[in-house]
């Protein structure tokens, strides 16, 4: 038989060896190495936490854990209003009847400068709607006049009968909302400062006794005296939020509705609600051509 010599550098196994148990190889620990990748870990770990902290106040991070930075307290004296050229704002009224909504929003345009204003009156009652529409300006009111054969009726203005939204007092000031009596006798529930739009807006909300409020918030009474005819109600919640010079953005006044039955028949106020959009901002008003002359005071 003729020899066969290996020429592979790998030893043969024999069976003998695969019956007996692997040899455990014992190879040196990387100990070093570790503590190496421990310590960079540690390190990361330190500057993620630094960083943290540094920035731990500001304003995103703030938002982000559902912190908000605090308000500032009213002052103590009256804030200066600020002139105001141009508005745009709506105002809903929220009524009850018999169960039966009704409410009433009007969107305003107002150029002061100008003495140009526009509003649309937006009327909900139960499943019926209704829009009606006027321009003004310092001498006529015009009205969508379709009835006297033209697109626009034109009528002089009634000097006995303005309109309240003819002037910028119309938006309050905060000081006109919360005044000394009831920042003396309450504090909010809620409160909240923030940035919108490069604007610093702090928004407050109370929650009132409706009986104390002539005692201990008389400004507020005096602007909404009908809030205090609904029956059975019991809580006034005030929503307020205004920008740095105090104009008010958004004011909700709104009260408990009556019970079911209460008052058949009569209508009770139980919301007001003001947005303002825009301040000094232009506003397009178009005065109509095509108009019908017609007395003053037509409807």
């Amino acid at each position: 038989m003729p020899v066969v010599q290996n020429t592979n550098s790998v030893p043969a196994i024999s069976f003998q060896d695969f019956l007996q148990p692997a040899k455990t190889e014992v190879r040196p620990t990387k100990k070093k190495k570790r503590g190496k990748k421990l310590m960079t870990m540690i390190v990361l770990l330190g500057l993620i936490g630094g960083v943290g902290y540094a920035f731990r106040n500001a304003e995103p991070v703030q938002k982000l854990i559902g912190h908000q930075a605090p308000i500032a307290p009213l002052p103590d004296t009256q804030m200066v209003r600020p002139n105001v050229t141009s508005a745009e704002y709506t105002v809903t009224l929220s009524a009850v009847e018999n169960g039966v909504p009704k409410n009433v929003t009007t969107k305003v345009q107002e150029d002061f400068v100008n003495s140009l204003g526009q509003s649309t009156v937006d009327s909900q009652s139960g499943g019926t709607f209704t829009t009606t529409q006027e321009i003004r300006t310092a001498e006529v009111l015009f009205r969508p006049g379709q009835a006297f054969g033209k697109e626009w009726s034109r009528q002089p203005r009634d000097p006995a009968a303005p309109s309240p939204f003819d002037t910028a007092d119309f938006i309050p000031m905060v000081d006109n909302i919360i005044d000394v009596p009831l920042r003396q006798a309450a504090k909010p529930a809620k409160s909240k400062s923030e940035k919108i739009d490069g604007l610093t807006i702090t928004s407050v909300t109370y929650v009132l006794d409706r009986a104390r409020v002539p005692e201990i918030a008389p400004a507020l009474y005096a602007r909404v005296p009908w809030l205090f005819d609904v029956p059975n109600a019991t809580t006034l919640t005030v929503e307020v939020s205004y920008d740095e010079s105090g104009l008010i953005r958004h004011l909700f006044l709104g009260v408990d509705p009556p019970q079911p039955g209460t008052g058949v028949g009569a209508t009770w106020v139980t919301g007001y609600l003001m947005d303002v959009t825009s301040l000094n901002a232009p506003v397009s008003i178009v005065i109509p051509l095509d108009v019908v002359d017609v007395p003053a005071g037509t409807p």
